[in-house]
């Protein structure tokens, strides 16, 4: 989870149509800038809902180069773990992008294929992040789900981000289609505390608590 009024998903996917296009003017590193090393990363968020049972999600990242491998827990439903393989392109210097398209799995209360995909985009301390991902459920088209996270970000500094965000979520039972807040992240050196605050104003609000180390 990592930039906006917060786009929805199409927004999303036009940014992904539109990538190829925006990159063709940048050679395009697909070994990765910082070289063919292995870099990890582990992170939790607790949602903590006013009048509902909390939730906990945690992700867990893995990249050699430019080759990406994620694996999730209570992301596209509770009690459900998913498993993902990538590959990130990479373009850009004072305006960076950095797409990662990915294929997964979903088995547990919920089995089913994800194509999915992250972006993130830089100019200055500026930022725009986004992931999102659709599950066809192999038992139940029905319960067929598209997901997605996105943030709009500033960065004044090296050890603080904040901006706007949203996501589109099954986790939970929200009135809303598309949940809207506001964020603040603290970067002390290899690890970042989030702290989330989504439909401020509303009876639907709810915090989101996030722990993220990498190495």
């Amino acid at each position: 989870m990592r930039v906006r009024r917060l786009l929805p998903l199409r927004s999303f996917l036009l940014f992904v149509v539109l990538l190829p296009v925006a990159a063709k003017s940048t050679p395009i590193d697909t070994l990765g800038a910082p070289g063919r090393s292995w870099e990890f990363s582990v992170a939790g968020y607790g949602y903590a809902f006013p009048a509902d049972d909390n939730v906990f999600l945690a992700v867990a990242r893995a990249d050699y180069g430019s080759m990406h491998l994620e694996a999730r827990y209570n992301y596209e439903d509770l009690k459900t773990v998913s498993v993902f393989a990538g590959w990130t392109f990479s373009a850009g210097e004072a305006f960076t992008i950095d797409l990662t398209p990915m294929a997964g799995v979903a088995f547990g209360r919920t089995t089913g294929f994800i194509p999915a995909a992250e972006m993130s985009l830089g100019y200055g301390s500026f930022d725009f992040y986004a992931e999102g991902e659709y599950l066809f459920d192999v038992h139940d088209r029905s319960a067929n789900f598209a997901y997605s996270w996105l943030e709009l970000g500033f960065t004044p500094g090296e050890s603080v981000r904040a901006g706007l965000t949203a996501q589109r979520t099954r986790i939970f039972q929200s009135p809303l289609e598309v949940d809207r807040g506001l964020f603040v992240q603290l970067m002390p050196g290899p690890g970042v505390v989030s702290l989330y605050a989504f439909n401020l104003f509303t009876d639907s609000w709810f915090l989101v608590i996030g722990l993220e180390i990498a190495w």
